[in-house]
C-alpha cells in the first residue's frame, strides 16, 4: 500500500488504481480535516466506479464522513445528492456529516428524505440529525418510532422528544436502555445521553456496564456542551462551574487515570481474593496465573492481577519494565502499566516513557497511553526523584500535552503535569494553554494552573 504521511501524498493516493488506498486516503484527510481536500473529497463522493457486490459504495461513504469531520458547509449540497443512491450506508454516512456541519441549509432536503419510502431507511441516524436540527414539525413522523422493535431507534426517539418537551419519561427510558442485556444497547444508550448533554445522566452512565472508553466519551461530551452552553469566556467560566460540572470532572479526571481495555468487562470474578496473597494456602500463584487475571473479562479479577504484581511480596523483585516489553498481549500490557504505576519507582521509567508515545492501533493502545502519562505524574511527584529522571518524564509530557490527536493523552498529561507541580511543569501547562483547541482540556488546564 502506497505510504500516506502528508496532504500531498494524501491527494495524490486518491487516484492510485487501488481502492484500498484511495479509500485509506480518504479516511486520512478527513481524521487530518485537512481542509484544501475538500474538492477533492467531494470528486470522490461523486465516484461510481469503487462498487461492491453488494451496490454499495465504500469510498464515497468514507468521503461523506471525511467532509463531515472537515466541517465545510461548501460541501452540503453534494452530500444531499447521495440521499439519491441507493446505498443505504452512504444515505447514513451523509447525515452524520450533516449533524457535524450545522448548517439550516438542509433542512429542506430532510423532509423531503423523511417522507421518502426507502427499504432500510437509517432511522436511527435520520432521527439523530432531526433532533440535532430541532427539527420539530416532523414530530408526528417520529412518534411511532418510539415504540420500534430496535431499542436503538427507540432510544433515539426518545431523545428526540427529550430535548424537544424536556419531559423526564423520555429521559427516563433511555435510562433503561442503559440496563439492557444486548451491550450494544448499553452502548448507544450511552451515546444518547452524551447527545443531549443530560448532566443528571452522568451518575447511570458511570454505574452502566459499558467500556470505560464510552464513558470518558459521554461525560466529557456532556461537559463540552454544558460549559459551552454556560460561557463563551473559558477563562472567566471556572469560577462559575456549578457542583455538577466539577463532579464531572472529578470522574473524567478517574476515568481517564484508571481506564481499562476498551472491551466489555463483567462484574463476576473468575477467582477468590486473598489481599494480594495466593488463592489458597494450597497454590503457589504463578506468574502465569496473574496474567491470566490481567486477560479476565471481570473487573475485580484484574484488579487482583494488578495489586499482586504492584504489591505481593512473592513478586517484589520481578522486572516489570521487561516484561512490559516482552510482551505482546494488550490487556497484559495495560495490566504491568497500571502496577507500575501503583509501585511509583523510578527504575520502571523505560516501560512508561515508552507506553505514552506508542502509536494507536485500538482502544487498549490508547488506554495504555492515558494510564502511563498519568503513571509519569506520579513518579515525578516524588519528593526524592533524581533530576535526570524528572527531566526525563517533562520531556515526554511536553509532547504529550501538546501534539497527540488523542484529547484523552492531553487530558492525562495535564493531571500529570499537575500532579508534579513545579515550575518547569507548571510553564508547560502555560504553553499548552495557549494552543489547545478543546473545550474540555482547555477547561482541564485552566484548572490545573490555578490548582498550583
Amino acid at each position: 500500500m502506497s505510504q500516506i504521511n502528508s496532504v500531498e501524498s494524501a491527494i495524490t493516493a486518491l487516484g492510485n488504481n487501488d481502492p484500498g488506498v484511495r479509500y485509506h486516503a480518504a479516511w486520512w484527510l478527513g481524521k487530518n480535516r485537512v481542509g484544501s481536500a475538500v474538492k477533492n473529497l467531494i470528486q470522490c463522493l461523486q465516484d461510481e466506479g469503487d462498487q461492491t457486490s453488494m451496490g454499495g459504495y465504500p469510498l464515497r461513504r468514507q468521503a461523506a464522513r471525511s467532509l463531515g469531520l472537515i466541517n465545510d458547509i461548501s460541501c452540503t449540497p453534494y452530500l444531499l445528492d447521495t440521499f439519491h443512491t441507493n446505498d443505504i450506508q452512504l444515505h447514513e454516512a451523509t447525515l452524520r456529516a450533516l449533524i457535524e456541519l450545522k448548517t439550516a441549509d438542509c433542512k429542506d432536503a430532510l423532509n423531503r428524505y423523511v417522507d421518502q419510502n426507502i427499504e432500510g431507511k437509517p432511522m436511527e441516524a435520520l432521527i439523530e440529525t432531526l433532533t440535532a436540527y430541532k427539527m420539530w414539525d416532523v414530530k408526528e413522523k417520529v412518534e411511532p418510532y418510539l415504540h420500534s422493535d430496535s431499542e436503538r431507534i427507540a432510544s433515539a426517539a426518545a431523545s428526540y422528544f427529550y430535548v424537544c418537551t424536556g419531559e423526564n419519561n423520555y429521559l427516563n427510558k433511555i435510562h433503561c436502555y442503559l440496563n439492557h442485556s444486548n451491550r450494544f444497547v448499553r452502548q448507544s444508550a450511552a451515546f444518547d445521553l452524551a447527545r443531549i448533554a443530560s448532566i443528571t445522566s452522568t451518575e447511570s452512565i458511570l454505574n452502566a456496564r459499558i467500556p470505560n472508553n464510552v464513558k470518558m466519551h459521554s461525560l466529557k461530551s456532556i461537559l463540552e456542551k454544558s460549559i459551552t452552553h454556560q460561557s463563551e469566556d473559558l477563562d472567566s467560566s471556572i469560577d462559575s462551574l456549578s457542583g455538577e460540572q466539577r463532579e464531572i470532572i472529578k470522574k473524567l479526571d478517574n476515568l481517564v487515570c484508571e481506564n481499562f481495555a476498551g472491551n466489555i468487562v463483567i462484574d463476576k470474578a473468575s477467582s477468590p481474593r486473598t489481599n494480594g496473597e495466593s488463592p489458597s494456602p494450597s497454590k503457589k500463584i504463578s506468574l502465569s496465573d496473574i496474567f491470566d487475571l490481567l486477560k479476565s473479562p471481570s473487573l475485580s479479577d484484574r484488579e487482583f492481577g494488578i495489586d499482586l504484581l504492584a504489591f505481593s511480596r512473592n513478586f517484589i523483585h520481578l522486572d516489570l519494565s521487561g516484561l512490559y516489553f516482552s510482551e505482546s498481549d494488550q490487556d497484559v500490557k495495560v495490566g504491568l502499566i497500571k502496577a507500575i504505576t501503583a509501585k511509583k519507582d523510578p527504575q520502571f521509567l523505560p516501560a512508561l516513557i515508552d507506553a505514552v508515545g506508542v502509536e494507536i492501533g485500538n482502544h487498549c493502545q490508547g488506554n495504555i497511553r492515558r494510564i502511563a502519562s498519568c503513571g509519569l505524574g506520579e513518579i515525578g511527584s516524588k519528593k526524592y526523584i533524581k533530576e535526570e529522571d524528572i527531566q526525563i518524564i517533562l520531556e515526554k509530557l511536553t509532547w504529550a500535552i501538546a501534539k497527540p490527536d488523542d484529547w484523552g493523552l492531553r487530558y492525562g498529561a495535564c493531571l500529570a503535569l499537575e500532579k508534579i507541580s513545579n515550575n518547569q511543569s507548571r510553564g508547560m501547562l502555560s504553553l499548552a494553554h495557549g494552543s489547545e483547541l478543546d473545550t474540555v482540556v482547555l477547561m482541564r488546564i485552566n484548572l490545573a494552573l490555578l490548582n498550583g
